[in-house]
């Protein structure tokens, strides 16, 4: 598995591959599948970041160059609060599940984010009924600081967030 950056050639793999987690979970994630399926690429390319961004995202190839997941890093902009960033859509294909691919793009994540001059913290928020997410990010060091209830509502039901964060 080769784990790298993201770049403008990759949108129409990770469009495809986010809309796909979208739809899979809708419970999971901020964005709808609906709001996925019309956004379009450009859009999505610039989360890759660019000169002067410390904004990426990570994407997981198999051995055939199938995007067999992804995660992202956001900065905060403001400058009282860029010591500080945050872990955005990870996502991992049904095909890839169990054969480390998770761990693999969460690892290379945080040391990336790391190697950024003054971050300090990472945090993320995952679906409190999301076990193997749950577990995944305690084993990487990640502290539950809270729980917002409530925090998503998709098909009538609602979806509580676990907020967590990792001191760098």
């Amino acid at each position: 598995m080769l784990v790298r950056r993201l770049a403008p050639g990759d949108a129409q793999a990770y469009w495809e591959t986010r809309n796909r987690g979208l739809q899979e979970f809708p419970d999971a994630f901020t964005s709808s599948h609906e709001e996925g399926v019309a956004t379009p690429l450009s859009v999505l390319a610039k989360r890759f970041g660019g000169s002067g961004s410390d904004d990426f995202v990570l994407g997981a190839f198999s051995s055939e160059g199938t995007l067999a997941g992804h995660a992202g890093f956001q900065r905060e902009a403001r400058t009282k609060n860029r010591h500080k960033g945050t872990l955005i859509g990870m996502y991992v294909v049904p095909e890839f599940r169990g054969r480390s691919v998770g761990k693999l793009l969460l690892d290379q994540l945080i040391g990336e984010v790391r190697a950024i001059p003054g971050m300090e913290r990472l945090s993320l928020t995952v679906t409190h009924s999301n076990e193997a997410a749950r577990m995944l990010y305690l084993r990487a060091g990640f502290v539950s600081f809270g729980i917002e209830e409530k925090a998503l509502k998709t098909g009538g039901r609602y979806y509580d967030k676990e907020h967590m964060v990792l001191a760098l």
